[in-house]
């Protein structure tokens, strides 16, 4: 009895050093903009509303050919009752970002198209 103790008890220690390790490697860029708010609704974190609305999301960062900081978040919803995979990159400029690429099923969508997607995601959080 006493070694399935210890057995369970070292297997939580291991996975919350496993996670704590990864915690402390989180990218500063993706959690700016995961933890940020888009002036077109400024009370809503994108992170927190990306996570209700999209299915496997994924976030990531990396320099753009042009030297850009870019955030990109790439999931799957339902868009007018069919699934899409969604993309959005945001552009990172010191402590700001703003939204400069957005598809949908790998088209992609004009600004005001793009806007409009992010502004339903957002208008449709709920805490």
């Amino acid at each position: 009895m006493n070694k399935k103790i210890f057995c369970i008890f070292a297997c939580l220690i291991l996975f919350a050093g496993i996670f704590a390790g990864c915690k402390g490697k989180l990218d500063p860029n993706v959690m700016m903009v995961r933890e940020g708010t888009l002036n077109m609704n400024p009370n809503v974190p994108v992170g927190k509303a990306f996570d209700q609305f999209f299915a496997n999301g994924k976030w990531e960062s990396f320099t753009s050919t042009e030297g850009k900081t870019v955030v990109e978040f790439n999931g799957r919803c339902q868009w007018y009752n069919n699934p899409a995979d969604f993309r959005i990159q945001f552009d990172v400029k010191g402590e700001e970002f703003e939204i400069w690429y957005v598809s949908l099923n790998g088209q992609q969508l004009s600004m005001i198209e793009g806007v409009g997607v992010v502004g339903k995601v957002l208008s449709e959080y709920r805490p």
